[in-house]
């Protein structure tokens, strides 16, 4: 997709916006399908519990639909997406009811209430006219976690390309490019979306799903075992795992979402390359041009470093 009113960023720029400072606090904006699934919950709670890293300034409630999966093949069937984002919206309310409030709420608004299938089918959401004022006046590269469908990310670039120079993207989504197929839940709900984050030419880290971020593993007795009788929040976690039915006998639950917020706490538990933006085809297999702009992309997480921190500070967040 060529789109003449992308502006120009030069490969300086690019890198200077994907560059994470080694200290001090970083601004942080999130969009998340809440309710799809626990990990988005785990991975707002985290960067909520980490301020000395992490100014989690708003969340964004994303759309999702999950009914391709089956009658009771998950905990609410969705075939909306706007019932999808209300649930999120929700949820994102009901984490922060289980966590101690010692520093300011993150701003929680309302996103896409449908997926994008045109360049002139915009949808401008509370979401979506939350981070284009955000990004504008923002003094340093604003990092925007999508942990979900790109919709409200894709749509804020189309109405406001210009915050592509303040903006630093980092997306779970897609699987890794040697992976069999690339039939990835977050690319694959909103096609349109995923390609404005490829194309744009905005900084953008990609996590790919299967065959990378599949590694973040864990189980119910897991996390029974760490979080049950700890904090409210490890409590809440521990009483709704079960109720996944995706998780059966002798199953591990992937918390996917939980590593867009660890490689803003430490980039050295990620090691990455710097690959030319992938090209999504109509079958949703990758294509390469070297020609185009480089984006990084994350090859290995070290996932006991993410879940060593993860589980320790749930387990004290009730603790002053």
């Amino acid at each position: 997709m060529k789109i003449s009113l992308w502006p120009e960023l030069t490969p300086v720029q690019r890198a200077a916006l994907m560059s994470l400072p080694s200290d001090g606090v970083i601004p942080v904006v999130m969009d998340s399908d809440t309710y799809n699934e626990i990990d988005d919950q785990i991975a707002i709670a985290w960067a909520y519990l980490h301020p000395e890293r992490i100014d989690l300034q708003a969340i964004y409630a994303a759309p999702f639909t999950n009914h391709f999966f089956g009658e009771g093949n998950s905990h609410t069937y969705v075939d909306n997406p706007a019932v999808g984002m209300e649930l999120s919206f929700d949820e994102i309310h009901r984490v922060f009811e289980k966590l101690p409030h010692r520093q300011p709420l993150p701003a929680i608004f309302k996103g896409s209430t449908r997926y994008l299938t045109k360049s002139d089918e915009i949808e401008i959401s509370p979401a979506v006219e939350d981070l284009i004022t955000r990004a504008r006046a923002a003094t340093q590269t604003l990092q925007v976690l999508c942990i979900g469908a790109p919709t409200n990310v894709a749509n804020a670039l189309l109405t406001a390309p210009d915050i592509i120079h303040k903006i630093h993207v980092i997306w779970l989504g897609g699987n890794s490019y040697d992976w069999k197929n690339n039939q990835e839940f977050n690319l694959m709900q909103d096609v349109f979306a995923s390609r404005i984050l490829f194309d744009s030419g905005a900084a953008l880290t990609q996590i790919p799903c299967f065959g990378v971020a599949n590694c973040m593993a864990t189980s119910v007795p897991e996390l029974q075992f760490y979080l049950s009788n700890t904090s409210r929040f490890g409590n809440y976690i521990a009483e709704i795992a079960p109720r996944c039915p995706w998780i059966g006998f002798a199953s591990r639950k992937v918390i996917w979402d939980i590593t867009t917020v660890g490689y803003v706490l430490n980039p050295e538990w990620f090691t990455c390359q710097y690959l030319a933006a992938p090209l999504v085809n109509d079958n949703l297999n990758w294509s390469f041009d070297n020609r185009r702009h480089q984006i990084r992309v994350v090859k290995f997480i070290e996932r006991d470093d993410l879940f060593k921190d993860l589980f320790r500070k749930i387990i004290d967040a009730d603790k002053e």
